[in-house]
């Protein structure tokens, strides 16, 4: 059956990837946009050498946060110009 999930639930679930992710992290979204809370779990999983991998088709980041975005060691970010999403 399908799971229906609203912003907190799709919030939830997400940590839940973030956190769990042990080897390789894989992010696709249409919209690069990173909470302060996502933004502590990807620290987070940085120093614990975890490559993470985000494919976005739009950059929403403000200059000081893609600096930071950039300053991650194993964080690296692909634009995918024919990414969509359908709600």
């Amino acid at each position: 059956m399908a799971k229906f999930l609203d912003t907190t639930g799709v919030s939830h679930e997400l940590a839940q990837i973030i956190k769990g992710a042990k080897e390789k992290l894989i992010l696709i979204s249409p919209y690069l946009q990173i909470s302060d809370r996502f933004r502590e779990m990807l620290e987070d999983q940085d120093r614990m050498k975890l490559e993470i991998r985000i494919i976005y088709k739009e950059n929403k980041l403000q200059p000081q946060e893609n600096n930071w975005l950039k300053s991650l060691k194993y964080v690296r970010t692909s634009v995918c110009k024919n990414l969509h999403a359908i709600a």
